[in-house]
């Protein structure tokens, strides 16, 4: 895929990459260095609280490794969106950018939360 000539250049939206690169480093390491299956083979994935009987949910550890994957995924999607739709609009580039930032972060809260729980 080309990248619009602009796209590099313009100053909000390096600042938007470069958060977010640093953002998928945050929660990546953070799931792969904190995360320890030996303590447990079966890990909390879930809080549900409108289940009778235990609120928590178990599940293996893949689940909590895919978060690490969802983070990649949604970070290079985002660029990917965001550069096609900068010939469009750039705000609506910025805003792609913008929710990406969001949602890397509330992704971490939740694996940090989760790996806590261990």
């Amino acid at each position: 895929m080309e990248f619009p000539k602009k796209f590099f250049h313009d100053r909000a939206i390096l600042i938007l990459i470069t958060l977010i690169a640093i953002l998928v480093v945050i929660g990546v390491s953070l799931v792969f260095l904190r995360f320890d299956v030996s303590k447990n083979p079966t890990t909390i994935v879930a809080y549900r609280p409108n289940i009778s009987g235990s609120s928590y949910q178990s599940g293996k550890p893949i689940d909590i490794y895919s978060l690490a994957v969802f983070m990649v995924v949604t970070s290079g999607l985002a660029l990917v969106l965001s550069a096609r739709t900068y010939v469009i609009r750039r705000f609506v580039s910025i805003f792609i950018l913008t929710s990406t930032v969001f949602l890397l972060i509330l992704s971490t809260i939740v694996a940090n939360a989760l790996i806590s729980l261990q």
